[in-house]
């Protein structure tokens, strides 16, 4: 698992710029002996096998980015989210003085993350500094270059994703990287069809891989037309961190995967979840139950098209930073628990 998750999650793929991440996806499934097929605005659908209600399991492959707004005089990208309500939203966060890797027009630009620092800030750059509330003019993206036109020389202009870099890695019992939202979900979907039986799948299993989901959803708007339920696989959000209230997040790593009851867009579908739930009694696999706020899936657009939708995660720790942290006992028992549901006798 380890080794899967450190390759999905080390693929560069921005919202709206995933085409490394679906290219691997496609070509892994396909080897796995899926049938396989790319839509043209690039989710990558396919048909794991198996006969009855036709039930559709689905993660995205964006990552949280930033975009190029503009290049000044001397070179310096200023930047912009790469999320849905772009700058009505603080930067979330701000992953100073990593590396940062900038799609060009002419191939990938390194830089690095970067701010004023203490012995030149003003009085307000200090008050933002101190208290953590950088805003959208408070850091910008270095590349070396020396003016704009060097810059632009580059291939770089407004409107080119740009991301934060780390290497996915060890840490004690944690596996800690960027972009585990949601590309670890692929990884757990890609373990569960290496290890099924198709002949024991009791319903017509299809996998999705959408994109632009950190934008609104918008991948999954055209992919559940056609299924009688879906499952929705996404990252948890664990509250066994400090200066989270366990009564406001109760789910930590290390105590097995997150069935999700309500967020806030939806409810997912009783039936479904109650479904999801019996699969994991038999399987004699620990559950987590959970409500998220300030959090949607692409379930949502599921429901909104008329496909039940139950939603699945794993714990992690520091969502949408450089350093979002899980456990891959987790990850393991969570693709067990997809494939005890699709195994399990069909609603």
């Amino acid at each position: 698992m380890f080794d899967l998750v450190k390759t999905l999650t080390e693929l560069i793929g921005p919202t709206g710029h995933e085409d490394r991440v679906q290219a691997w996806i496609a070509e892994r499934w396909r080897g796995l002996g899926m049938e396989v097929h790319t839509t043209p605005i690039g989710n990558v659908n396919a048909r794991l096998g198996g006969k009855g209600p036709k039930l559709l399991v689905g993660a995205h492959a964006d990552e949280i980015g930033f975009v190029i707004k503009s290049i000044d005089e001397r070179g310096y990208l200023w930047l912009t989210s790469g999320r849905g309500m772009a700058e009505q939203r603080a930067p979330e966060p701000v992953p100073l003085a990593l590396p940062a890797i900038v799609l060009g027009d002419h191939g990938d630009v390194t830089g690095t993350f970067v701010t004023v620092t203490g012995h030149v800030m003003s009085r307000q750059q200090r008050a933002h500094a101190e208290s953590h509330q950088y805003d959208w003019l408070d850091f910008y993206v270095d590349v070396g270059a020396r003016s704009r036109e060097e810059a632009e020389g580059m291939g770089l202009h407004p409107g080119c994703p740009v991301i934060n870099w780390v290497e996915t890695r060890r840490n004690g019992n944690n596996i800690v990287g960027r972009a585990m939202d949601d590309r670890a979900g692929l990884a757990v979907m890609t373990r569960l069809a290496e290890r099924v039986a198709k002949s024991a799948l009791k319903y017509e299993v299809w996998f999705t891989s959408t994109v632009q989901e950190e934008i609104g959803l918008i991948g999954a708007r055209s992919v559940a037309g056609g299924f009688d339920l879906g499952i929705a696989v996404e990252v948890g959000l664990a509250g066994d961190i400090p200066l989270v209230d366990p009564r406001s997040m109760p789910v930590a790593l290390g105590k097995g995967p997150v069935v999700v009851h309500k967020d806030a867009s939806v409810v997912y579908t009783p039936s479904v979840t109650r479904a999801v739930l019996r699969a994991a009694d038999a399987a004699a696999i620990r559950i987590q139950h959970a409500t998220f706020q300030n959090f949607s899936s692409d379930g949502r657009e599921w429901i909104q098209q008329g496909v039940p939708t139950a939603m699945v995660a794993f714990p992690c720790r520091h969502t949408h930073s450089p350093n979002e942290t899980v456990q891959e006992s987790d990850l393991e028992q969570l693709a067990d628990l997809l494939g005890a549901f699709v195994t399990s006798t069909a609603m």
